[in-house]
């Protein structure tokens, strides 16, 4: 079944048990890759990160979105770290609940990402990192038209450890 629409939104509490069914039907696909996901994962570590993403918000550290469909169903998150020290780049994050994979919903999200983030003239190269070896990330960088610069030990922290870590990068045209 494909999806049609994909649109990125703030996420707001009515999202709280959606994103809790979304992250536990998802588990297999994202506890590889995801430090907060976690078997039995709950409704009030829901509310507790979108309340959190509404303070990063308030902050300007960060823009953390739902990633819906048209009807408003809830197909996974993305967002965009903003740069704070100078060497930092605007880092993207995206993850898409199971039943949405293999669908063009990440790649989709990028693109919205990708626009909002250089909707600032002193933003002028975006990052994506992702783990070595996850393939279905760094897929999606690639198809968002992200180049691959390197590789790095130690950037991303999973549960069993610190692991190689891909960097890509987008600059502005």
């Amino acid at each position: 079944m494909a999806i049609p629409h994909v649109h990125l939104r703030p996420y707001n509490l009515q999202d709280a048990e959606a994103f809790t069914e979304a992250v536990n039907a998802s588990l297999p696909s994202l506890i590889p890759w995801m430090e907060w996901a976690h078997d039995d994962y709950r409704n009030d570590e829901a509310v507790s990160w979108i309340n959190f993403t509404h303070l990063q918000r308030a902050r300007g550290e960060a823009e953390e979105f739902a990633i819906v469909d048209g009807n408003d169903q809830l197909l996974g998150g993305a967002g965009i770290r903003f740069a704070r020290q100078p060497g930092e780049f605007c880092a993207l994050g995206y993850w898409v609940r199971s039943s949405a994979q293999r669908q063009g919903v990440a790649t989709r999200a990028v693109a919205q990402l990708i626009e909002l983030g250089f909707q600032s003239p002193e933003v002028k190269l975006l990052e994506i990192l992702a783990a070595a070896d996850n393939l279905a990330s760094r897929a999606v960088a690639e198809r968002s038209g992200f180049s691959f610069i390197d590789y790095r030990y130690g950037l991303i922290v999973l549960e069993s450890g610190p692991v190689n870590t891909a960097i890509y990068h987008l600059e502005r045209r």
